[in-house]
């Protein structure tokens, strides 16, 4: 679980997710929405990802050490996914979280590639923060949601959030108070 991390009820990043997919306020011109699943997915799972004409597999690999790799059949798969139509960010995002830690990624174009290499290379421990710590227009957020806590009485997902300081003003109006 993510204890280090920042807690946020479950209703307010259902409301961040629902918008983010429906409300038009994603750039997708500039910029590309990725989600990368954490692990907890079948290889299948991915294969079958990339019929899906609204999603663009970036990535896939296992996500434990190397020597655990010949477990491949167990879910431990994780996954880059650019997101090509908004419509398909809360649900993806939730398929995936439901199941390990993952990433949502909202970046200019060029960056694509950046996190896509980081990701690759060592996917249970990349730093997108270290990544994105140069960049002003960004959003980045984190949950697991296949765990809850209860906080006076709410039930709330742990989570993370960065935001680059030239974000739209309609995400940070979305984003503020989390």
């Amino acid at each position: 679980m993510l204890s280090r991390h920042k807690e946020i009820s479950v209703a307010k990043l259902d409301t961040i997710l629902a918008t983010l997919s429906t409300s038009g306020i994603l750039d997708l011109t500039r910029n590309d929405v990725l989600i990368f699943g954490g692990g907890g997915q079948s290889r299948s799972y991915y294969n079958n990802l990339r019929s899906d004409p609204d999603v663009e597999i970036l990535w896939t690999g296992w996500c434990g050490p190397t020597w655990t790799s010949f477990l491949s059949f167990i879910p431990g798969q994780a996954g880059l996914v650019k997101i090509l139509k908004p419509s398909r960010l809360k649900p993806l995002f939730e398929d995936l979280a439901s199941h390990s830690v993952s990433d949502l990624y909202y970046i200019p174009k060029q960056l694509t590639g950046k996190i896509q290499n980081a990701v690759s290379k060592r996917p249970t421990s990349n730093d997108p923060k270290k990544i994105l710590e140069n960049e002003v227009s960004f959003l980045y957020l984190q949950s697991e949601m296949d765990q809850t806590v209860i906080t006076n009485g709410e039930e709330r997902y742990l989570f993370d959030i960065a935001i680059g300081s030239e974000l739209s003003d309609d995400l940070k109006a979305l984003l503020s108070g989390v």
